[in-house]
């Protein structure tokens, strides 16, 4: 039954793409994963631990993250190509080696959001899988919603978000970009004491409290301020909900599985110091990213992180 499915999602997205289709076809099916998981209140218990100095700060691993990894794993052992996976839980894993075909690297944020699935609170449940080539020039890249059962998705041809049905096949669907985001109210905001910043700060003593005490000059302006991250904070730019996503010493896995989307967006992405941010074979990284909705605000953000630095 969940092949037959599987295969009749990779149906209905196959307009966009065979490796498009591939990847949109296999977020639906996590995102269902998640949902079986959340119905039976299961999921949330504790199956391993992260060893070593990589995310010693959130060492659980729960049933619900290594369910949709595995999920994630068995398409791609399925799809019989050669495949770097660099993924959070099991970190950098090579499959199908022995095929045929130029490899390509997968970088997966399986589940994002653990501690609220453990907690019951339904909100900020993501999950995310990217496909990069040999030289880690990006080729597609899916980001799902678990709550409102929508993926944003990108390849060459844009940036797009589209609405699952009830089975996980496509229902309606955008493209995000200047265009969209000035269509549904939300313009490009030039200054910061106008605009809305988003960075992780879920967890006080390793993302809250470092954050206000090295960017606090940064953040003060803003009119709004929205505690979330990883991948989904570059759909929130992306779509306009939120003007600069602010990204410190965020996790390998949670960059490079959504930037693309912003990049793809029309919203302007760097590092702290202005520099384009590049993917590569190194799982266990931390980076720094900015992407804001115009690049008159994205300067004015370079500045103050700037100045903030420099103090």
């Amino acid at each position: 039954m969940a092949d037959q499915l599987f295969k009749k999602r990779m149906n209905g997205f196959a307009g966009k793409g065979e490796l498009t289709a591939f990847n949109l076809a296999m977020v639906a099916e996590a995102l269902e994963t998640v949902r079986q998981l959340s119905e039976k209140n299961i999921g949330w218990e504790e199956v391993e631990k992260r060893i070593g100095e990589y995310k010693s700060w959130d060492p659980d691993i729960l049933k619900v993250d290594k369910d949709t990894e595995n999920g994630y794993r068995r398409r791609l052992e399925e799809w019989n190509r050669p495949v770097v996976l660099l993924s959070e839980e099991a970190g950098r894993v090579e499959i199908n080696k022995d095929s045929n075909g130029e490899p390509v690297y997968v970088v997966c944020d399986p589940f994002d959001g653990s501690y609220l699935f453990k907690h019951g609170i339904p909100d900020f449940w993501y999950s995310s899988l990217a496909f990069y080539d040999k030289n880690f020039a990006p080729l597609c890249c899916c980001v799902g919603d678990c709550v409102s059962r929508k993926i944003a998705y990108a390849n060459n041809g844009g940036a797009f978000i589209v609405d699952l049905n009830e089975d996980g096949t496509p229902g309606k669907e955008v493209r995000l970009d200047k265009k969209y985001r000035e269509q549904m109210g939300r313009p490009d905001v030039t200054e910061m004491d106008g605009a809305s910043i988003e960075s992780y700060a879920m967890k006080p003593k390793k993302f809250l409290i470092p954050l206000v005490d090295r960017y606090r000059d940064l953040l003060v302006p803003f009119k709004f301020f929205l505690p979330n991250g990883g991948p989904y904070g570059f759909v929130d730019v992306a779509e306009g909900k939120i003007d600069v996503y602010f990204a410190m010493k965020q996790p390998f896995v949670d960059v490079f599985s959504g930037i693309y989307i912003a990049q793809q967006a029309g919203v302007v992405v760097t590092d702290f110091k202005g520099n384009a941010v590049q993917c590569s074979d190194n799982v266990k990284t931390v980076h720094d990213v900015v992407a804001s909705t115009n690049p008159v605000l994205h300067e004015k953000v370079l500045k103050r992180i700037a100045d903030c630095e420099n103090k």
